[in-house]
């Protein structure tokens, strides 16, 4: 008696599955056993896929668990994204750690794309003074520090260019044209907010996105010269240590452009609030199928990122 067109397909469905198991026993070699393990993983998805089809009872796509990192950082950007805009020269001490984003606003070349976007030019992070605090006094005055040390850093090369000059080609930065949303979150949250904020924007200024790093260093010690000159530090001169003679240039003022105009041709800048957090809001959709999930690495593949001693400190991604 002939099987059923069933009962084939799964007997055809366990002889590969079976033949995927020799393969890695055979040659258990580091990329073979990847690709096997990669290559089930996205067929146990189209299992469970037909699985659920297959079922009288429909399944959700995805069950929401506030305890998943990945839905943490979605729901804490989400609450950054709530926050008002400020002047990131207006920020004052206040007690708190937690996550942030810096807008721009000018007339500068190379961010006229985004500026007066709700695409932020850099997204950062700040880690509590105790890494045990449970509240934001605890926590410490961390998150406007860091955004008042950053105000301090394009202010810096605000004086430089209106004091020296810039070499033809650069323009100059004003800190009126930032503004930043701050959010004060529990301890640990900022870490996985920082990083889907990165995966959804990647902000230029991010060393992750790796166009135009180097804006959260905080120099380079004398053992350390041999580190090259930021591309932040290129197109921004100004900061005492990044003029120093010995240091040579990671990326031309050109290739720093090509790169962030790469960037936004992958990631075009989102124009609209209200359209922004209804794209985060879809990712919490079971029918739809929740979070289709973000990029783990920069569209800049090809571009060599900076070392760990050229990123900057223990709070900058």
């Amino acid at each position: 008696m002939a099987k059923s067109p069933d009962k084939l397909a799964l007997a055809a469905l366990e002889s590969a599955l079976s033949q995927v198991i020799a393969a890695a026993k055979a040659d258990p070699s580091p990329a073979t056993v990847r690709r096997v393990r990669d290559g089930l993983s996205r067929h146990f998805e189209a299992v469970e896929k037909a699985r659920s089809e297959s079922d009288p009872v429909s399944t959700p796509l995805t069950t929401f668990d506030p305890s998943d990192p990945k839905t943490v950082g979605r729901m804490v950007s989400l609450a950054l994204l709530a926050q008002p805009m400020i002047p990131l020269g207006a920020v004052k001490p206040a007690y708190g750690s937690g996550v942030y984003a810096i807008y721009y606003t000018g007339d500068h070349p190379l961010y006229a794309r985004i500026s007066g976007t709700e695409t932020p030019i850099y997204v950062g992070k700040a880690d509590p003074s105790n890494g045990d605090a449970s509240t934001a006094r605890e926590q410490g005055p961390r998150l406007t520090g860091r955004l008042i040390e950053h105000a301090g850093t394009v202010s810096t090369t605000e004086k430089y260019a209106a004091e020296k000059g810039l070499p033809p080609g650069l323009h100059p930065i004003r800190l009126a044209d930032f503004k930043c949303r701050r959010l004060v979150c529990a301890t640990n949250a900022q870490l996985v907010a920082e990083r889907h904020l990165i995966r959804m924007f990647w902000p230029v200024w991010n060393s992750d996105t790796k166009a135009c790093w180097g804006m959260s260093k905080h120099g380079d010690a004398a053992n350390t010269r041999r580190n090259k000159r930021s591309p932040w530090d290129v197109v921004h001169p100004g900061r005492g240590w990044a003029l120093d003679g010995q240091l040579v240039d990671n990326a031309t003022a050109e290739e720093v452009a090509v790169r962030i105009d790469a960037i936004l041709d992958e990631y075009p800048p989102r124009t609209d609030h209200a359209a922004l957090l209804e794209e985060m809001l879809a990712a919490f959709r079971q029918d739809d199928g929740g979070d289709l999930g973000l990029p783990d690495a920069s569209p800049l593949a090809d571009v060599p990122g900076p070392t760990e001693d050229e990123a900057g400190g223990p709070d900058d991604d």
